[in-house]
């Protein structure tokens, strides 16, 4: 029997990719876009699609302030100081990354769930 590519497929939870670099990655990358120095197609393979919409809409109303006030886009110069990571069920991953600048420190929560054999955020938060 053949396996359709874009049918949801059993996931193999002991074989999933370590997400660590994923988080390392994604919790910059969401703010960056929200700068308005990375577009947020770039992280489509790794957002759900519920969170590809809201942070597509946000990254726009952000490009619109920042016009409206003739503000400069500049990029954020944050790096990662802290990552924290549980998992307390199979194929999924609560994580609290800590990104660090000269001027401050934010928080980014992100949600993992594993679907079709890798991770996707399903839910992120700045603080």
């Amino acid at each position: 029997m053949r396996s359709d590519l874009f049918e949801q497929q059993d996931e193999d939870f002991e074989n999933l990719p370590d997400a660590t670099e994923q988080l390392r990655f994604l919790a910059p990358a969401v703010v960056e876009v929200l700068a308005g120095v990375r577009t947020v197609e770039q992280l489509s393979p790794m957002l759900s699609e519920t969170i590809y919409l809201k942070l597509r809409d946000r990254a726009a109303r952000a490009a619109r302030s920042r016009n409206e006030a003739n503000s400069v886009v500049q990029r954020p110069n944050f790096v990662v100081s802290n990552l924290h990571q549980e998992s307390h069920r199979p194929g999924v991953i609560q994580s609290v990354v800590l990104l660090s600048s000269n001027l401050r420190t934010r928080a980014v929560a992100i949600r993992l769930e594993s679907r079709n054999r890798r991770w996707l955020a399903t839910a992120v938060s700045i603080l």
